[in-house]
């Protein structure tokens, strides 16, 4: 069947609307063959030299991706900078990039809540210009747990073994708010917002961790990548429903990246 990069790409900005992104976003078309015929569809966190090779081996001439590759003015366009050679890339291989970035965070607000089993979920920070969509999760354990045992539950659920966590590991925890991706900016906020237990999210700051311990908040930082993994998923399924739902079309192949990693790690070095 034939399907036009347009096609998908309007199909997906009819469930994950551009209008819902932030100020400083770019999600959207990146790069955009509209009228060629879509080949193969590679879903991935972030486009990079690994996923663009895995799409040309793969025979996929459209990626979908949760970060967007232009988030600034592009001035220039070389193969002297690994940004401008997966530009180049693209471009002569004939793969579309497609992002649905701070849009679909917006629409996915309780996705890591829902992941790590909470329950009684609700939405922390309202978009005060749309119904229904916002940023971070609030929810409930049904019975409280060590932090210990949070964690390894984390590790289980994400498939993480990279995770930092600051307070005590002995607490029990019950109330925990989910932030995905840069949560460590909205963490003064969830500690004004009501008693909490622990804030799981990624890239936290040291103050403002030290600052969520001195006010009695274990912090979790499981990293900015396992914090989005549910979201890949996401878009995996959206995408999915599109080819099979919509378009009765099964001859696409579609599939998640599995050259990419989470890039955070955790590991012990020996002392000199």
């Amino acid at each position: 069947m034939y399907i036009a990069h347009k096609d998908l790409f309007a199909y997906m900005e009819k469930v994950i609307p551009l209008e819902y992104q932030e100020e400083f976003d770019n999600s959207g078309r990146q790069i955009s063959f509209d009228n060629e015929n879509i080949k193969g569809i590679l879903v991935a966190m972030d486009i990079s030299p690994v996923v663009i090779n895995e799409a040309r081996d793969n025979n996929c001439n459209c990626i979908i991706t949760h970060h967007p590759l232009f988030f600034k003015p592009v001035k220039n366009i070389s193969d002297y900078s690994v940004a401008g050679s997966m530009v180049i890339a693209c471009i002569q291989q004939g793969i579309s990039v497609y992002a649905a970035h701070t849009n679909a965070d917006a629409v996915c607000w309780d996705l890591l809540a829902k992941s790590l089993g909470l329950n009684n979920i609700e939405l922390v920070f309202p978009d005060k210009r749309f119904s229904g969509i916002g940023y971070g999760a609030i929810g409930n354990y049904q019975n409280a747990m060590l932090l210990s045992d949070l964690l390894e539950s984390i590790s289980k659920s994400l498939q993480s073994k990279s995770i930092v966590y600051y307070g005590d590991s002995g607490k029990h925890i019950k109330k925990v708010a989910c932030l995905q991706g840069a949560g460590s900016r909205k963490i003064s906020a969830v500690i004004a917002h009501g008693s909490i237990d622990c804030i799981i999210t990624g890239d936290v700051g040291y103050h403002d961790a030290i600052l969520a311990n001195n006010n009695g908040v274990i912090v979790v930082d499981i990293g900015h990548y396992a914090s989005e993994k549910p979201i890949i998923d996401f878009l995996y399924q959206t995408v999915y429903n599109y080819l099979t739902n919509e378009m009765q079309c099964s001859d696409i192949p579609l599939m998640i990246s599995k050259k990419e990693y989470n890039p955070m790690k955790c590991g012990i070095l020996n002392e000199p």
